[in-house]
Formats: structure tokens, sequence, C-alpha cells
């Protein structure tokens, strides 16, 4: 008990400890996590009961990628020439409040449609946030800044469940249209608070003023830093990392539910215990791990935790049906959780601790925008995997997660080498 609560004390001075504005940031985050983790498990579902089409669904999602994948090299443009603060009260409020009011009132795919092209903005604002966050910290404070980050969505996943007692009780249509309304009007009120307590970054401030008295075109910055990241090893190596990682998530997590189902024939009250413990195998491994494992070196640790989502995902391709196929699936769940919980805590991270401050803005929308790139196809050919045959795609995700193993310790290697 005197160690969980030392652990807890830790926690809470390295939140103390990190920037003022990551701080207020990650203080407001589960008004947005909470609601979004309840609603977002049903959404497909719901659109479907109020008429969509399921090649709909699919056409939906491939929109939202393609709104993504075009203007995520707008992203590095907007928050260096207007600030990180406005680009981000702005571009919160078109992705989510303005999506959120219309998914409630749509009533056919027409205006879903609308609300995922609204929705694919996210990257603009997304960009903003992460750039507000960890700017102005310090290399060890950024690991803090991430594992608070895993620690709150995780945090925000434990109130999924409540979403499944609200759907028993009033019926899925309601409850999903109402909790989507909810989440609108609390995504509104946060972001207006946000950008009253919230300041703009020093990086943000300069390079804002230098945008503002200079003709320079920015799309020709944006090509100058995919030449740096390009020049620059170490950086390209943790960017394709992040790549080939989001590749594997996709493959993973696309069809597991169903394969849980269909393969392993694991009824739908069973199927719901894993993301639970996913998240709660995440929370303790950040509270009582993770902040004894940022004065490591970032590079090593993130090879451990690549190595254990590699090792979980393999696993479930040697799971079988019945009781010994369940107690593989828990040890899955919990290497899995814990390898994420590394993985999303440091790779973002080395990510900017890899690039100059001049440079971070366009280096993180080419990252984005290669990740959107590389993301659009990958639904549909998880989809053909999983038809031809039902363990491909996490044969394919297996393969992806191991080709990043090797990519960080080829990074590791060269780090050594210099």
């Amino acid at each position: 008990m005197t160690r969980i609560k030392a652990q807890l004390q830790q926690m809470v001075l390295a939140f103390k400890e990190i920037n003022p504005n990551a701080k207020k940031i990650l203080f407001f985050e589960p008004i947005f996590t909470i609601p979004y983790a309840m609603f977002i498990i049903y959404s497909s579902l719901y659109m479907t009961r109020v008429g969509v089409k399921d090649y709909q669904i699919g056409l939906l999602s491939t929109v939202l990628n393609l709104v993504m994948l075009i203007t995520s090299p707008f992203a590095g443009l907007l928050v260096n020439r207007f600030g990180r603060k406005k680009v981000l009260l702005i571009g919160d409020f078109l992705s989510w409040c303005v999506y959120a009011y219309i998914f409630f009132f749509a009533r056919d795919f027409t205006w879903f449609l609308i609300a995922t092209i609204f929705n694919g903005l996210m990257r603009i604002s997304e960009l903003a946030w992460r750039l507000l966050l960890m700017e102005d910290a310090t290399e060890n404070e950024r690991v803090a800044i991430y594992s608070v980050t895993v620690f709150v969505w995780n945090m925000g996943n434990l109130f999924a469940p409540v979403m499944g007692i609200l759907v028993a009780r009033f019926g899925l249509i309601p409850a999903t249209k109402w909790t989507v309304l909810v989440f609108g009007i609390l995504v509104n009120i946060l972001i207006v608070v946000r950008h009253l307590v919230t300041s703009e970054s020093s990086v943000g401030q300069k390079l804002a003023q230098e945008n503002c008295n200079s003709n320079n075109n920015g799309f020709s910055e944006w090509f100058d830093s995919l030449k740096y990241m390009f020049r620059n090893r170490q950086l390209l190596l943790i960017v394709l990392v992040t790549i080939f990682g989001n590749v594997a998530l996709i493959f993973r997590d696309t069809y597991k539910n169903i394969y849980l189902s269909e393969a392993l024939h694991y009824p739908d009250s069973i199927i719901s215990v894993f993301p639970t413990l996913w998240s709660t195998v995440a929370l303790i491994f950040v509270i009582f791990l993770i902040p004894n494992l940022k004065e490591q070196k970032h590079d090593s640790v993130l090879f451990w935790g690549m190595l254990s989502i590699t090792v979980s995902n393999a696993l479930i391709l040697v799971a079988p049906p019945g009781t010994f196929g369940f107690i593989l699936m828990i040890i899955v769940t919990v290497l899995g959780s814990i390898g994420a919980a590394v993985y999303y805590s440091f790779v973002d991270a080395i990510l900017a601790n890899s690039v100059d401050d001049s440079k971070r803005a366009h280096v993180l929308s080419i990252t984005m925008f290669l990740i959107s790139l590389f993301s659009m196809p990958v639904g549909a050919i998880a989809g053909q995997c999983y038809t031809f045959s039902k363990s491909l795609p996490f044969v394919l995700a297996t393969i992806f997660t191991l080709l990043c193993t090797v990519l960080i310790f080829l990074k590791i290697r060269t780090r050594s080498s210099k």
C-alpha cells in the first residue's frame, strides 16, 4: 500500500513539474476523452440503424482518411502562420463541435458525409494540440507529458461500459444521439476554457512573428522540411516506425473483435472484457513503471515496447478456441497494452526531440500526411485479407510491428556508431 501511494505521489509530482501549457491541456482533456470513448463505440452501428448502408460506412471511412490526407500538408503552414492557440481553437470547433452537432441532427448518408468532412479537419487541430502540448518542454518532460496523455485516454476508455448501460436502458439510437450532443457541448466549453488559460508557446510566437513579416512561400518550407527529414537518418527511422506502427494498428484492430467472435467463438459479453483489461493494465503500467523508464535511453525502451506488441500480435495467431485460448488472449491483451503504453509514451517524444524547433511543425505535418496516405488503403486491404483468411490481418500486423522493431534497432545501432 505504501508503494502504491508513493507511485501515485510520484505521478502527481511529475504532472506538477511539466510545463504549464501541458498541465492545463491535460487537466481538461478528460472532458473530451470520456464522452468520446462512450459514443464512438456505437457510432457506426447508430448510423446503420438510422438508414446508412453497410458499404456507405466504409465510404465514410475512406472520405475521412482522404480529407485528413488533403489537409495534413496545410497543418504546418497554418500553425506557423497563425499560432498554435488560434488554430487549435478554430480547428477543434470545426472538427469536433460542428461534427457532433451535424451528427446529432443527421438522418441520412448525406448529412453523415458532411459531418465526416468536418471531422477530417482534425489533423490541423491535432498538430496544434501536439505542438502546444510539448513545446517549451525538456526531453524527459516530453516523456512524462505523453505518459500522462496515455493515462488520460485510458481513463476515458474505462467509461466506455457506461455507454452499454445507457444503451440497455434507453436504446441504442436515443443513447448515442444524446451522448454525441453532450460530447459536442462539452468540447465547446473545453476549447473556450482551454484557449483562455493556455498561452502561445515560445516557438509558436517566434514563428508566427517571422511568418507575418515574411513573404516566403509556406510550401517551400514544407518541402525543405521533407528534404531535412530524409537527410536525418535518425529522424527518418522514427518517422517510419510511426507510419508502420499505425498500419499495424489498423490491421490488428479493424477485425480483432470480429475474429474473437467468429474464429474463437467468444460471446459478446466476453469480448467486452478485453478493452477494459487493456485500459486497466495500461493505467497501472503508466502509474508504476513509466516514471522509472523515462530516465533510461528512450530508443531502447521503445524497442522493448514494440517487441512486446509484436509478441502480442503473434500470439493471436496461435490462440485456439476454448479455455486455453482465452488465457492466451488475456496474455495477448496484457502484452499489447504494456507495449502500447510504452509506444505512445515514447514514440512522439522521440520524434519531437529529433527535430529542430523551426522544422517541428512541418515535420509533424509531413508525418501525419504520410500516416494518412499509408492508412487509406489499409482498411480495404484488411477486409480482403480477412475474407481470404481470418488470421491474415494479424499475420500482417505482426510483420509490420516486427519491421518497426527492426527499424528501432537500426536507430539504436546508428546512434551508437555515432
